[in-house]
């Protein structure tokens, strides 16, 4: 059973004003807290999305999407796909062929 979000439509101390809620797909979103009894509404949150191990990486980057593995700290190489070869944290050598980016942001 999916783990549903809801927030409150007005502001609420009691409970925060978010919590979640395990319910079946099936079922009719909440209108009021469990908790306080305000009216709350169903929020879209991230999807977690689970992928089998043996990944077709040639098959990903013929629909566009590109791979990188890690080959060392704070170094991801490319393995499928268009884009750099190699992205770096900013901390690492200076390459010009390599993207840069705060991998602590």
């Amino acid at each position: 059973m999916p783990v549903y979000e809801y927030e409150s439509v007005h502001g609420c101390d009691i409970c925060g004003g978010k919590f979640e809620h395990l319910q079946n797909i099936a079922d009719a979103p909440l209108v009021h807290c469990p908790t306080c009894g305000l009216d709350v509404r169903r929020v879209i949150s991230k999807a977690q999305i689970k992928v089998r191990a043996n990944i077709d990486f040639d098959h990903a980057a013929k629909k566009g999407i590109t791979t990188f593995r890690r080959s060392e700290k704070g170094v991801y190489e490319r393995i499928a796909g268009d884009g750099a070869n190699r992205i770096e944290d900013k901390q690492t050598k200076s390459d010009p062929r390599v993207k840069k980016v705060d991998l602590d942001k």
